[in-house]
């Protein structure tokens, strides 16, 4: 039987779990990350992976300090410095990096790409100890320090235990931490798609009634279209054949596309959900563990980042674990600075959500009139900017 020993163990070695645990590795603390399998090896293909994710800028200056970008060919990385959001034309926001003076907003880059370059970033930290593949048995806390087991029989005995495994977190489940939450009455089909008309660091999004529309563009012509609708629409067009389909988005969204060819799709129902505790005694929630959100402002992967780089900062800053003291302290601070944060970005996605999931005219008219209005207003889209980029 083998016994191992940690400052800080992780459940989860997504891109939230595995930046959590190189942030903590690189001051000297000891951390042990678990996961229940290794990440798709990267092939010699084609086509990307389906999903991608738009990392803001405070996000991309994070993965920096843990030196992850070099990991990743550059021309894999599609900065944009543009957005434009709309119902109707006439009434479009645009959003450009150079009006809060900088370059570009972030990278766009495929999820899995990113958290294969963290993986490969383990073996440059012997402070890192990964356990894959293996799952959690028990667990208990005595107050001072946690005693895991793991089904292949490995105990681990660590001061503080982080839960980074996702929406349906079995860590957060386990520590009697309760959610509030509801699933939207939508679905997400996300499609991965070449178009004939290329936008080079421009994202778009439409806002409908039944959901919005939204592309990120990727490298070589590629593009990820997520397309939001009521489950029922959604379920038939999955069912129409690739022609069909390929017909339907480019009659949809020709000026913005042109022509298009399908090469990859899924569906995802949409949840939104918030633990009634983002912490237990000796122990953490972070990323979708604590809080997620509707994916319509691409925010998700952004907001895990602001937990991590909330508390690591804490971590490293109070050198907690070289005093062997209480983390208590350190994890009531760590909630108190996420929980307004994380509760603010999800009331305002919430609100356009509603707000858009609507057909009534009166108010469909307001809205737009609300979008002319920021628009015209520089002051409210620096503002705007500002906090979707996390500075």
């Amino acid at each position: 039987m083998k016994k191992l020993l940690c400052d800080v163990l992780i459940f989860g070695g997504g891109i939230i779990g595995a930046s959590l645990a190189l942030r903590l590795s690189q001051s000297g603390i000891k951390v042990i990350i678990v996961d229940h399998k290794h990440p798709a090896p990267i092939k010699k293909k084609t086509t990307p992976y389906i999903r991608v994710a738009a990392i803001n800028c405070a996000s991309v200056e994070f993965l920096k300090k843990i030196k992850i970008w070099e990991k990743i060919p550059s021309n894999l990385c599609i900065p944009y410095h543009h957005l434009e959001a709309w119902e109707w034309p006439s009434a479009k926001i645009t959003f450009h990096s150079l009006s809060v003076g900088i370059p570009k907003m972030g990278l766009i880059i495929e999820n899995n790409r990113l958290q294969l370059a963290l993986w490969e970033n383990f073996i440059n930290f012997k402070t890192i100890t990964l356990c894959c593949p293996a799952v959690l048995v028990s667990m208990h806390y005595d107050s001072s320090s946690w005693r895991c087991l793991l089904d292949d029989g490995t105990i681990i005995i660590s001061r503080l235990l982080i839960g980074a495994d996702g929406i349906y977190s079995q860590i957060r489940k386990k520590l009697g931490i309760g959610v509030i939450g509801w699933k939207y009455h939508q679905c997400c089909m996300l499609l991965t798609i070449k178009t004939e008309k290329y936008q080079y660091g421009t994202i778009w999004q439409i806002f409908t009634p039944y959901g919005p529309i939204g592309f990120l563009p990727l490298y070589n012509h590629w593009g990820s279209l997520m397309w939001y609708n009521t489950p029922e629409y959604i379920q038939k067009l999955q069912q129409l054949p690739t022609e069909i389909l390929e017909k339907e988005i480019g009659n949809n969204f020709k000026n913005q596309l042109g022509n298009v060819k399908l090469y990859n799709i899924t569906v995802a129902p949409l949840i939104r959900q918030r633990a009634y505790s983002y912490i237990t005694p000796g122990g953490a929630l972070v990323g979708d563990a604590a809080h997620s959100l509707h994916p319509l402002a691409g925010q998700g992967i952004n907001l895990g980042l602001r937990d991590v780089a909330s508390l690591s900062h804490l971590l490293i800053n109070s050198r907690v674990f070289d005093e062997y003291s209480s983390v208590s302290e350190i994890l009531i601070s760590y909630q108190n600075n996420r929980k307004y944060d994380s509760a603010l970005m999800q009331t305002s996605i919430d609100w356009l959500y509603f707000v858009f999931h609507n057909n009534f005219w009166p108010l469909k008219i307001a809205r737009n009139i609300a979008f002319m209005a920021i628009e015209r207003s520089t002051y409210l889209k620096k503002k705007i900017l500002l906090y979707a980029l996390g500075i």
